[in-house]
C-alpha cells in the first residue's frame, strides 16, 4: 500500500500540467499549439518528471526493488529529456526562420543563458558533492568549469551548447536551409556515434564527456524538432485531419514502442561491455529502440497540444526556471538518506526533494537573471561604443 501511496507524486505532476487546460472539439484546433508558451508548459512537465525519474532511481535501486508501478519511471527519463531536446530544435529553426537578423549576437545570448546557471551551480556541486568524489586537486578547477561534471545532469548543458555552436555554424554558413539542415543531422549523428564508442566513465571522478547513453538516447531529437518546425505548417494540417484516428493510432504505436524499446534495452542493453567486448552492437540496438520510443512519443505529445492548450499560472512562472529545476535537483537527490542503506522513507524522501529543488531553482533563477541583466548591460554598452 506505502508504495502505490507514491503514485500520488505524478498525479500532481499532471494536475499541474494539465489545470486550466482548454480542449477543443469538433473542428477547431488549439491556435496557440507548439508555441513557445506551450512549449514552456512542456517543459516544466518534464523538469518534474526527471526529479521523479530521477528519485524512483536512488528508491528502486534502479529497478532492482520493486516499488510497484511507480517502477517504471526508472524507464521514463529519456521521453522527458527529448522534450527539451525537442523544442531546443524547434525553437531555434522557428527563430532562424521568423526573425530578422537572428543569428546575429545567437551565441552570446543563447550561451549566457545556459552557461550562468551552469557555471553556478557547479560550484554549488562541487561544494557540495565534491568532497566524496574529488581526489586530485585538478579536478577542482576542471569541475568549477565543467570539463569534468560534479553534477551528471549537466551533461545536457554541454550537449545543447555544441548543438547550438553547430547550428550557428551551419546556419550561417549553408548555402540553403536545407544544406544547413543536412549538415547538422551529419554532425549529430556522427556526435552520437563517438559518445555511443566511448562507453562508461569508470574513472574516480566519473564526469568526463561524452561517456555514458545518456550522453547520447536522446540528442537526435533535436534533429526532429528542425524538422518538425520547417513543415510545422503542413504537419499540423495534416494532424487535425482524423484526429481521433490519429490518436488512437499513435497512442497504439506509443505503448508498442514503450514495450520494444524495454525488451531491446533488458536483452541487449548499454552495459554489455567487458574485457575484449565493448559491447557496440548492443548499444547501437538499445539506441535505435529508444530513438523510436522518444520519437513516437514527442509526435503524440505534439498531436495531443492540437487538441489541447496548457497553461496556468504555475506552470507560467516554473517555465521561466526550468532549467534551473532540472540542475539543482540532483544534491537533494544525492544527499538526503534515501534508498536501500538510507533511512529516511520514500514519501518523505521524494517530497523533499521536490520542495529543496523547487526553492533553491527560485533562488538560483533571481541570482542567474541578475548576473544576467548586468552581462546584457555591459554588451549593450559595448555595441554602443562601436
Amino acid at each position: 500500500m506505502n508504495d502505490q501511496m507514491l503514485l500520488i507524486f505524478p498525479i500532481l505532476i499532471f494536475i499541474i500540467f494539465a489545470a486550466g487546460a482548454k480542449i477543443f472539439h469538433g473542428g477547431s484546433i488549439n491556435t496557440e499549439a507548439w508555441s513557445v508558451g506551450q512549449a514552456k508548459t512542456m517543459q516544466v512537465f518534464a523538469a518534474l518528471m526527471i526529479i521523479l525519474h530521477h528519485t524512483v532511481q536512488i528508491i528502486t535501486n534502479c529497478t532492482r526493488i520493486d516499488k510497484g508501478l511507480i517502477t517504471r519511471w526508472n524507464s521514463f527519463g529519456i521521453l522527458f529529456t527529448s522534450i527539451f531536446f525537442f523544442f531546443s530544435g524547434f525553437g531555434l529553426f522557428k527563430g532562424c526562420k521568423e526573425k530578422e537578423n537572428y543569428l546575429n549576437g545567437f551565441l552570446f545570448h543563447r550561451l549566457s543563458k545556459v552557461l550562468i546557471p551552469f557555471m553556478i551551480t557547479n560550484i554549488i556541486y562541487l561544494i557540495t558533492i565534491g568532497p566524496t568524489r574529488i581526489t586530485k586537486l585538478r579536478h577542482v578547477f576542471t569541475s568549477i568549469f565543467g570539463f569534468t561534471l560534479m553534477n551528471t545532469n549537466a551533461w545536457f548543458i554541454i550537449n545543447i551548447v555544441i548543438l547550438y555552436i553547430a547550428f550557428y555554424i551551419f546556419f550561417r554558413h549553408s548555402r540553403s536551409e536545407n544544406a544547413a539542415i543536412i549538415k547538422l543531422t551529419v554532425f549529430t549523428i556522427i556526435f552520437v556515434g563517438i559518445s555511443l564508442l566511448l562507453g562508461h566513465d569508470k574513472s574516480a571522478v566519473r564526469g568526463h564527456w561524452f561517456m555514458g547513453e545518456w550522453w547520447y538516447n536522446t540528442t537526435l531529437i533535436f534533429i526532429l524538432g528542425i524538422i518538425v518546425a520547417k513543415y510545422e505548417v503542413q504537419l499540423k494540417a495534416f494532424a487535425s485531419k482524423l484526429y481521433p484516428a490519429k490518436l488512437i493510432f499513435f497512442a497504439v504505436l506509443l505503448t508498442g514502442s514503450y514495450f520494444l524499446s524495454e525488451y531491446l534495452t533488458q536483452h541487449f542493453g548499454y552495459y554489455a561491455e567487458w574485457e575484449g567486448h565493448p559491447g557496440y552492437k548492443e548499444k547501437l540496438i538499445s539506441l535505435l529502440g529508444q530513438t523510436l520510443l522518444c520519437i513516437v512519443f514527442i509526435l503524440f505529445l505534439l498531436l495531443i497540444n492540437i487538441k489541447v492548450r496548457f497553461g496556468n499560472p504555475v506552470n507560467r512562472y516554473l517555465g521561466k526556471m526550468s532549467y534551473e529545476i532540472y540542475l539543482i535537483h540532483d544534491i537533494f537527490r544525492r544527499l538526503l538518506p534515501a534508498g536501500p542503506d538510507g533511512t529516511m522513507p520514500d514519501m518523505e524522501y521524494i517530497a523533499l526533494t521536490y520542495l529543496f529543488s523547487l526553492i533553491c531553482a527560485w533562488l538560483l533563477y533571481m541570482i542567474d537573471r541578475f548576473i544576467l541583466r548586468i552581462i546584457a548591460a555591459n554588451h549593450q554598452k559595448k555595441s554602443d561604443a562601436h
